[in-house]
């Protein structure tokens, strides 16, 4: 993971229904490999979306209400700054991992609700590749990679791997609905729009 990126994952309720709640719309196009604007079935029943880092479908405002009926995780990756997971059930947060840059302490995770058990494993495993590091006098952050590596443990789903990966022939398109934008904004514009229509000399 060299880029930031964003994702979200929702098992427990349909594609179709995600993308309703999102107001997101299927289009023709294709692609072999995970970006954003692309969104894949899992056989898992994992249903992911991927978008972007800082991306307003990975803010909380949006992911709690989507979380009613199923379970849902939202993924922020940034390398040069912060990564963080977070699982949404039923309107609630279930847990949450994230990890900052720091110069004094990159080892520092902040970690709230009941962890998937694989965060012990990992846990233990970056303890070591950390310590192997900073042995080597490496400047590294092993530690920034772990809230993703949870979130794919978890889901079954890698950002970096193909769709062949999974045994699926691509993932497909998604754009932004009409209602993505606010309604105040929408409305704004409407009134930008009619006042560049309207001839120079009127004024009204």
């Amino acid at each position: 993971m060299t880029a930031p990126l964003g994702w979200l994952a929702v098992k427990g309720k349909p594609g179709d229904a995600v993308f309703a709640e999102l107001d997101l719309v299927a289009h023709a196009e294709t692609s072999t490999h995970a970006k954003r604007g692309f969104a894949i079935a899992l056989p898992s029943g994992w249903f992911v979306v991927v978008t972007r880092f800082a991306s307003p479908l990975l803010t909380e405002d949006t992911l709690l209400p989507l979380s009613k009926g199923c379970q849902v995780i939202g993924v922020q990756y940034d390398p040069s700054s912060t990564s963080f997971a977070t699982c949404y059930v039923e309107g609630e947060v279930a847990w949450h991992v994230e990890h900052g840059a720091s110069e004094s302490d990159v080892r520092i995770l902040v970690t709230s609700g009941t962890l998937p058990s694989a965060f012990d494993v990992l846990h233990a495993r970056f303890e070591m590749e950390q310590d192997l590091a900073d042995e080597e006098g490496h400047d590294v952050d092993c530690f920034l990679a772990l809230p993703v590596e949870l979130a794919e443990t978890v889901t079954g789903f890698e950002y970096d791997l193909a769709a062949s990966a999974y045994g699926l022939t691509a993932f497909d398109g998604w754009k932004l609905g009409q209602e993505a934008i606010p309604r105040a904004a929408s409305r704004r514009l409407r009134r930008r729009m009619a006042r560049a229509a309207r001839p120079w000399w009127k004024f009204w």
